[in-house]
């Protein structure tokens, strides 16, 4: 079974990265849904198998 994850980079201060985790989703319309109710401007959605491992999926981040 395929879930939908969606998360997006909510730092909004000079340089940096902060990637929140805002919900599992079962299809990709309800993930897209959430990220327009909450008028996310710099979201991902990746989707993943329930119940399996998965290889290096990078959710974000910064490094100095």
């Amino acid at each position: 079974m395929k879930v939908y994850v969606l998360t997006a980079d909510t730092y909004d201060e000079g340089y940096g990265s902060s990637i929140i985790l805002f919900g599992v989703f079962s299809t990709e319309e309800k993930a897209q849904k959430q990220a327009d109710e909450m008028e996310l401007d710099y979201y991902d959605i990746s989707r993943v198998n329930i119940d399996e491992n998965v290889e290096n999926i990078y959710l974000g981040g910064y490094i100095e």
